[in-house]
């Protein structure tokens, strides 16, 4: 809950809060979010890097991925999807928010089209 207190001290809102890779499809599309934070430990046998690939296939939303347990081989997975970033665990709050306002400027153009991917 400390991650979702720090975002929401920067001014972000927090729809949910998945832990289970199965789950994260199904809020994505719920909530529809401009950017997903997520762990690539869940609590399943989908881990975080599974579920973004399952997101990206109807979603077009930047991911930053979050670890406490950072390896080569779970960083490459992970850098196939084209993360917006790659965190590793402590994650210093003036990192998060700058990883995060990187991942949401104008420029990197790929907010918000959970809605319209099936109809494009």
């Amino acid at each position: 809950m400390q991650l979702k207190e720090s975002l929401e001290s920067m001014g972000y809102a927090v729809p949910a809060i998945v832990a289970s890779g199965d789950e994260v499809l199904g809020a994505v599309l719920a909530h529809k979010p401009d950017l997903i934070l997520m762990d690539i430990k869940l609590r399943s046998f989908i881990d975080g890097v599974d579920a973004a690939n399952r997101v990206k296939l109807v979603c077009d939303v930047p991911v930053i991925y979050l670890t406490a347990y950072p390896s080569k081989g779970s960083q490459d997975r992970a850098e196939r999807t084209l993360p917006a970033a790659y965190l590793v665990k402590p994650i210093n709050d003036n990192v998060l928010r700058a990883q995060i306002e990187k991942a949401l400027a104008p420029e990197a153009d790929s907010a918000s089209l959970c809605a319209d991917r099936g109809e494009r």
